[in-house]
């Protein structure tokens, strides 16, 4: 009986030491992810070699610092996750979490909401995400909260904190977004201008002319008697998609004999820029064609950018659009380095790939367009109707 008690004390003691131990707290997993994020290629590249772990152990003093002072850091820890390993310039890195019950994950604003304010800044204001409107609230000189006012999904209940935009210390804002599937998501230095919070879907009009939502993988179109049409909703790798980029082109690149052509890359996350190999090698070829323009906009990511670039060495290309992702300088070779955080077990993903050096001043900032395109009509009648600016 006593050799039984003894037992059950030390599974008892054992259990108790692991449970103090495991602490789930943002700044226990903000440790966590400091140990964690040394695997990635960008950090050997950069801190390592670079010499800068002194500078990145003093930025992580002011994540621990930011954690600390935020009441709903709980629910924004992911989003100070993703800050902090921002340092390094390296959109491939990830550390990201999709809620099961996204009611409970994301806060409430608890505060009166009134639509009927008098707005004295640029930012606040109802802002719209297809079926989503939120209002956008001036909390103080450095918060704006965007609060949901309607959505057709159940959990997006009124009052659900949708975003939070920060105004940093060097007067550029940061943004905090959940989005609709619960996932939240961290921006530094975006713009807000002309009533649209840039690198996203919100915007006071309600229009969405910068996105691109492709009902096939590749596309092609006669527009005009001057315009051809191109679209590639994607640069994935499989074998089956390679297959129908192989078959797409051999059937419609021998119709590309108008003056102008229009590939369009919005949305294009990325995969491989083998798939447009048959279609950059016969664009050399092709003598018919006065002007190319490659058409990108904020979702237009990683091998989607280098195929852009590499349309950019034809004289004859003209980039339109708006800031393309910059997911450029690293990537995941075969493999990407993909573990899971201790305590709450956010999904850790990192770069194992050093593309290219030359191209890290794209890197966050993405590839500005030679023309960039308004919010005010359709992208591909601006590009036909010569609406569009220069940069």
């Amino acid at each position: 009986m006593i050799k039984k008690y003894l037992t059950l004390l030390l599974i008892f003691g054992v259990n108790s030491l692991f449970s103090q131990e495991k602490k789930c707290n943002c700044l226990n997993e903000l440790d966590n992810t400091s140990k964690l994020i040394e695997n990635a290629k960008s950090y050997k590249v950069q801190i390592k070699k670079g010499g800068r772990e002194i500078a990145f152990k003093k930025w992580k003093e002011e994540i621990k610092q930011e954690i600390v002072n935020d009441s709903l850091s709980n629910y924004f820890c992911t989003g100070y996750l993703q800050k902090y390993i921002s340092f390094i310039k390296d959109r491939h890195n990830e550390v990201y979490s999709i809620p099961n019950n996204i009611s409970e994950n994301v806060p409430n604003y608890t505060k009166k909401i009134d639509t009927t304010l008098n707005i004295t800044d640029k930012i606040s204001g109802i802002y719209y995400a297809g079926s989503d409107e939120i209002l956008v609230k001036k909390e103080n000189d450095s918060i704006w909260y965007g609060i949901t006012l309607k959505s057709n999904s159940d959990e997006w209940t009124k009052g659900k904190i949708r975003l939070r935009i920060n105004k940093t210390k060097n007067d550029k804002f940061e943004l905090f977004e959940f989005y609709k599937n619960g996932l939240l998501y961290y921006q530094k230095n975006i713009k807000i201008a002309n009533g649209r919070i840039n690198s996203t879907f919100w915007n006071k009009q309600n229009n969405y002319y910068f996105n691109k939502n492709f009902e096939e993988n590749f596309t092609f179109k006669s527009l005009n008697p001057s315009f051809n049409y191109i679209g590639i909703k994607t640069l994935s790798r499989t074998n089956r998609l390679m297959k129908e980029a192989d078959i797409f082109y051999e059937n419609h690149l021998d119709k590309l004999n108008k003056e102008n052509l229009i590939i369009d890359l919005r949305n294009n996350g990325g995969g491989s820029i083998n798939q447009a190999k048959l279609l950059l090698k016969a664009l050399r070829k092709n003598d018919e064609i006065d002007q190319i323009y490659v058409l990108i906009n904020f979702k237009t990511a990683s091998a989607a950018e280098l195929t852009t670039l590499k349309l950019k060495e034809d004289k004859r290309t003209i980039i339109v659009g708006e800031n393309s992702r910059g997911m450029l300088e690293y990537g995941y070779g075969n493999n990407s380095f993909s573990t899971k955080t201790e305590c709450s077990e956010f999904k850790v993903v990192l770069s194992t790939k050093h593309t290219s050096k030359r191209l890290g001043k794209y890197e966050y900032i993405g590839i500005t367009p030679d023309l960039l395109l308004n919010n005010n009509s359709d992208w591909i009648d601006q590009i036909i109707n010569g609406n569009s600016e220069k940069k």
